[in-house]
């Protein structure tokens, strides 16, 4: 499904409930969401969960999502994240179980590995216009999960210019995306 597909069904639930645009859109993202989850090291069923919880917001919040801001991806996945970062947050002690990932891993279809190769083409464009300094930031906040403060204290930089090359960067990576 492309980005115009998804904005589509986005404006048919947000305008008119529309319940079967959200049936669709709930096969396309939900599988996507739950490997998101399993990926970062939670199990099966709190996976589920939190999937479950995502695609609620997206129905009861759906007149929230902008498309001149960002991709109907980009807003769902910020709210995956930071139902992510709660969850673990008041669960610290959940464990993962690597058979649940093995098992979701080895699960792959014709779609996922066309979408594969998009995201990969995706990435390959974005890590050509960032600088190596740009990549590391990057790198350090949402793949490392380091706070501000903390890369700001590892690259010995002011917290604000920490926060500013962070934002810029995002708008650069949205702008080639």
């Amino acid at each position: 499904m492309n980005k115009s597909e998804l904005k589509d069904l986005m404006v048919k639930i947000t305008v008119n409930r529309d319940e079967i645009a959200f049936s669709n859109l709930f096969d396309f993202l939900a599988p996507k969401i739950k490997a998101y989850y399993l990926q970062n090291g939670l199990i099966s069923e709190n996976a589920e969960e939190l999937t479950q919880e995502v695609m609620s917001i997206i129905w009861s919040k759906s007149d929230k999502f902008n498309p001149s801001k960002s991709a109907l991806t980009t807003w769902v996945y910020t709210i995956a994240r930071n139902k992510k970062i709660d969850f673990l947050r008041k669960n610290s002690k959940i464990k993962y179980n690597d058979d649940d990932i093995r098992e979701f891993l080895y699960e792959k279809n014709e779609t996922d590995k066309i979408e594969e190769n998009e995201i990969e083409n995706r990435v390959s464009k974005i890590n050509s216009q960032l600088d190596i300094n740009q990549q590391k930031i990057i790198k350090m906040n949402f793949f490392e999960n380091k706070s501000h403060k903390k890369i700001a204290e590892e690259l010995e930089i002011p917290l604000g210019t920490v926060k500013s090359r962070i934002r810029h960067i995002l708008i650069k990576m949205q702008k080639i995306v």
